[in-house]
């Protein structure tokens, strides 16, 4: 075999495994993430569907309705409770096979995909640490010294990496016994000693307004092999609360859909 023809046969196998290499190292998850189609069932805040790459916000009635007696699987505070049929009214009631009615405390997440998502039950305490709170306050012009109404840090190993990334969750909102000048609300992700800011909300307190943020979920819900994260932010009275679906990309989180 000529020496010139050997060399191209080479090249030309070199370029098909690095097609190979790149498709099983991106095109699969593409692939994978193309065909997702999944509904999300958030509290009684958000129906988001995902189909062809993209959200849509489910609002209409009638749409809403056509969601009723189908089977979806349900978590109630991040821990899975069991497959049940799905009625909405003032909030979303569940029902056996039977339609016998089955009760739950607590929040809300369902979902009706064509793929096994991946949730994680995480866990929260109160901050015991405020050195990554305070810094974030100082960036801000607000004092270290501030009262707060929410003070909490989760532990989620975020990027799968084996090591838990923190998720401190911070507010002085809906103050009953004292009154700050200006209110604040904070998300934010510590990883590596790096603030990676999700949430926040800096301005003149007038005692109703602002809100109070909690992170409700964290999960696969588009099939990509990485977690989105779910932030609710509770609002004065019996307003519906504000919700976010965020994904981390380039180093920040981006809000993908959200109910407002």
């Amino acid at each position: 075999m000529k020496k010139g023809k050997l060399k191209y046969i080479i090249i030309i196998v070199i370029v098909l495994i690095y097609g190979s290499i790149m498709y099983l190292v991106f095109g699969v998850s593409e692939t994978r993430k193309r065909k997702t189609t999944t509904t999300l069932l958030v509290g009684t805040s958000a129906v988001w569907n995902y189909s062809s790459q993209s959200w849509m916000n489910i609002t209409k009635p009638s749409l809403l309705s056509n969601l009723n007696w189908q089977k979806f699987k349900i978590y109630v505070d991040n821990q899975y409770f069991g497959k049940y049929l799905v009625w909405k009214d003032d909030q979303w009631y569940l029902f056996d096979n039977n339609k016998n009615a089955v009760s739950y405390q607590g929040n809300l997440f369902a979902y009706k995909a064509d793929f096994d998502m991946d949730i994680v039950n995480f866990s929260t305490t109160d901050i015991k640490d405020y050195s990554y709170v305070n810094k974030v306050l100082v960036e801000h012009d607000l004092d270290i010294n501030s009262d707060f109404t929410l003070a909490h840090v989760s532990n989620v190993d975020f990027d799968k990496d084996g090591v838990m990334e923190q998720f401190y969750v911070v507010s002085n909102v809906f103050a009953i016994d004292f009154f700050p000048d200006k209110y604040f609300s904070f998300v934010f992700m510590v990883d590596d000693n790096q603030i990676y800011m999700l949430y926040e909300d800096v301005d003149i307190n007038e005692g109703v307004n602002g809100c109070k943020p909690n992170l409700y979920t964290v999960a696969d819900v588009d099939n990509d092999q990485n977690y989105e994260l779910i932030l609710t932010c509770a609002k004065y009275s019996n307003q519906t609360p504000l919700t976010m679906l965020y994904e981390f990309d380039d180093n920040m989180f981006k809000i993908k859909i959200s109910n407002q």
